[in-house]
C-alpha cells in the first residue's frame, strides 16, 4: 500500500514532497550546470517546508500525543486528501507538465500559454465539483476509511473532513502554479509554498490551544479551520509568480484544444493510477482503523518522520528531472533520446542511493533517538515513542524502493506512458493487502507498515524491468555500492558507539538523542565526500552557475 508521496498519505501529505537531489563528485555521475541548480532549488525549498512541517506535527503531537482525537486528523486528512491527491501534483506530472514543458522546449510559447489556462479552467471545474461532492459525501467516506472507529470518533472525523475539502480544491489549484513554475524550471517558491499551510496550523494551536486552552473536539476543529486558511494563503503565493510567467491568469474552457486533447488522453490512466495509490490508502487506514484506540495515530506519526527523508530524495529529484526528461522526447533520434534519458534516469538513483543507504540504518539503529526529538513532547510520552519506533525501523526498507519508483514512474510519464505505472500500482495494491491483511493478525500495525514496504519493491522492480525494455536500460553503471554501503557504517557506526559510551541517564535524555544525531550527521558529511560521493559545497557551487 501508499507509503509514498504521495505520495503519500496522511496529515502531511497536504504539502508537496520533493526530494534532495545529490550532487556526486565525479564528472560522469554529475548533473548538467542547470539541472543541478533545479535540485539545489528543489533542496532548499523542501527543507525549508519540511522543517517547518516537522515544527506543526510536533506542536500536534504535542497537544494530541495518540489521542482518539488524534486518530480523528490522521484519518480526517486522509480522506479530505483525496480530491489534491487524485487531481494534484501526481495527475499533473502525467498529464500536464510533459506537454506544457514540451510545448516550450519547441518554441510554441503562446500555445503552451493557451494550454496551461485551459488547464486552469477545467481544474476550477473539477476540483470545485470533487469539494462539494466530498462535503456531501463525508460520513460515508468516513465510514469507508475508519471502518473500525466508534460512534463518537466517526462522528468528529466527518466534521473534521467537511472542512478539509474544500482545503484540498485550493491545494489542487496550488499543483497547477507548481506545475508551470516547474516547467519554467523555478523550483524554488513552490516548494517552499507549504510553509505557510503549516504556520497556519501552528498559529491555529497556538492561540485555540495555548492562549485559549481548548482541547479535544473545539482543538481538533481549529488545526481543520487553520488548515483550509493555511491553503488559501499557500494558493495566494503561488498565483502571482504563475501569473508572471503566462501573461494573465484568465481561465480559459477550450476543449478544442489540440493540446489540451492530449492532455487529456493522458488523464485517464494518470486517474486510474493516483486512484489506485488512493485506494491503497484508503485500505491502510482501514486496516489500521480495526487495531484499537492510537493505532492510526502511530501509523500516522510514523510515515511523519519516514516521509521527511522520502520527501528529500523521491520527489524533488523526480520533480526537478520531469521537465528536462519532458523536453528531450523532442528529440527526433531515438537513440540519442534514450541515451540522454538513461543518463538522467541512472544520474537520479545514484544520488538517492548515496542518501538512502545510510537513512535506512538510521531508521534501523537511531529510530528512538529520531522519533523522541522530533515527536516527543507533551501528550506525546516515552510511550508513544517506543510504539512508532518498530514502524519507522520497518519504513527504513521502503525508502530507496519508493525513492527509485517516484523517479521511474517520471521517467515513464516523461516518455508518454501513463498506462504501465497505473498497471503495476495495481500490483502494488493487490499485494499489500494480502500481506497486510495476513501479517496484521500478529503484528498488529507493524504487519500493515511491512505489508506496504513489500508492495514497494514489487511496484519498483516492475517498473524498472519495464523502462530497462523501453529505453534500453536504467543508467545503473552509475552506482557505486561498496563505496555506498560503506559510507553507511561509516555514518552510523560513531553514533551507535557514542550513544552506548554516553550515561544512561544522558543517553535517553533529548540532548543526548541530539547529540547522537549530530554525531551520525557529522560523520556522514566527512566520510562522504572522502567516499567520493557527495560533497554539499560541490552542490551549492553548481547551483550557482547559470
Amino acid at each position: 500500500m501508499a507509503t509514498e508521496d504521495d505520495e503519500s498519505a496522511l496529515i502531511i501529505e497536504a504539502a508537496t514532497e520533493p526530494a534532495l537531489a545529490l550532487a556526486p563528485i565525479e564528472p560522469a555521475a554529475a548533473p548538467a550546470p542547470s539541472e543541478a541548480r533545479s535540485a539545489g532549488m528543489v533542496t532548499a525549498g523542501i527543507i525549508l517546508s519540511r522543517l517547518v512541517g516537522l515544527v506543526r506535527q510536533r506542536v500536534v503531537a504535542h497537544y494530541f500525543g495518540t489521542s482518539a482525537f488524534a486518530d480523528v486528523l490522521a484519518a480526517g486528512f486522509r480522506v479530505g486528501n483525496i480530491t489534491q491527491n487524485l487531481l494534484g501534483e501526481g495527475t499533473l506530472s502525467a498529464s500536464f507538465i510533459p506537454v506544457y514543458a514540451k510545448l516550450r522546449a519547441q518554441g510554441k510559447h503562446s500555445e503552451a500559454t493557451h494550454f496551461a489556462l485551459s488547464s486552469l479552467g477545467l481544474l476550477l471545474v473539477t476540483s470545485a465539483l470533487a469539494s462539494l461532492l466530498g462535503v456531501l459525501f463525508a460520513p460515508w467516506l468516513t465510514r469507508i476509511i475508519a471502518a473500525g472507529f466508534d460512534p463518537d470518533r466517526l462522528e468528529n472525523t466527518t466534521k473534521v473532513v467537511r472542512v478539509l475539502f474544500p482545503m484540498t480544491g485550493l491545494l489542487v489549484l496550488s499543483a497547477w502554479g507548481l506545475g508551470v513554475l516547474n516547467a519554467h524550471r523555478r523550483f524554488f517558491l513552490p516548494y517552499a509554498a507549504p510553509v505557510v499551510w503549516s504556520l497556519a496550523q501552528i498559529v491555529g494551536l497556538g492561540v485555540f490551544g495555548y492562549w485559549l486552552e481548548q482541547r479535544g473536539e473545539p482543538l481538533a476543529m481549529a488545526v481543520a479551520w487553520s488548515a483550509l486558511v493555511g491553503a488559501g494563503l499557500q494558493l495566494l503565493l503561488l498565483l502571482p509568480a504563475a501569473r508572471a510567467l503566462l501573461g494573465g491568469l484568465t481561465p480559459r474552457f477550450d476543449r478544442q484544444d489540440a493540446n489540451v486533447r492530449e492532455a487529456a488522453r493522458r488523464l485517464p490512466a494518470a486517474l486510474l493510477g493516483r486512484g489506485v495509490i488512493q485506494i491503497s490508502g484508503l485500505i491502510d487506514m482501514a486496516l489500521v482503523s480495526f487495531l484499537g484506540r492510537g493505532a492510526n495515530a502511530t501509523f500516522n506519526y510514523a510515515q511523519t518522520v519516514y516521509l521527511l527523508p522520502m520527501s528529500l530524495l523521491g520527489t524533488g529529484e523526480a520533480a526537478a528531472a520531469l521537465p528536462a526528461m519532458a523536453g528531450e522526447t523532442a528529440e527526433q533520434d531515438l537513440e540519442v533520446r534514450n541515451a540522454a534519458l538513461r543518463k538522467r534516469l541512472g544520474a537520479s538513483i545514484a544520488r538517492i542511493t548515496v542518501i538512502t543507504v545510510p537513512t535506512t540504518l538510521a531508521f534501523l539503529l537511531l529510530g528512538h533517538d529520531l522519533i523522541r526529538v522530533l515527536l516527543q513532547s507533551g501528550s506525546f510520552d516515552r510511550a508513544a515513542t517506543e510504539r512508532v519506533e518498530p514502524l519507522l525501523a520497518a519504513y527504513g526498507f521502503a525508502l530507496l524502493g519508493n525513492a527509485s519508483g517516484r523517479v521511474l514512474i517520471t521517467t515513464s510519464y516523461a516518455i508518454g506512458d501513463t498506462k504501465t505505472p497505473t498497471r503495476y500500482a495495481i500490483y502494488r495494491v493487490v499485494s499489500s493487502t494480502i500481506v497486510s491483511v495476513v501479517l496484521m493478525q500478529r503484528l498488529d500495525v507493524l504487519g500493515v507498515v511491512l505489508g506496504a514496504v513489500f508492495a514497494a519493491w514489487v511496484e519498483t522492480i516492475a517498473l524498472g524491468m519495464k523502462l530497462r525494455t523501453q529505453i534500453g536500460g536504467l543508467g545503473l553503471d552509475q552506482l557505486k555500492p561498496w563505496r555506498t554501503l560503506l559510507l553507511g557504517a561509516l555514518s552510523v557506526g560513531p553514533a551507535v558507539l557514542g550513544r552506548a559510551l554516553l550515561p544512561e541517564a544522558f543517553a535517553g535524555s533529548l540532548l543526548g538523542s541530539l547529540l547522537v544525531l549530530a554525531v551520525f550527521g557529522g560523520s556522514f558529511a566527512v566520510a562522504a565526500p572522502a567516499l567520493g560521493l557527495f560533497d554539499v559545497r560541490s552542490l551549492l557551487r553548481r547551483g550557482k552557475r547559470p
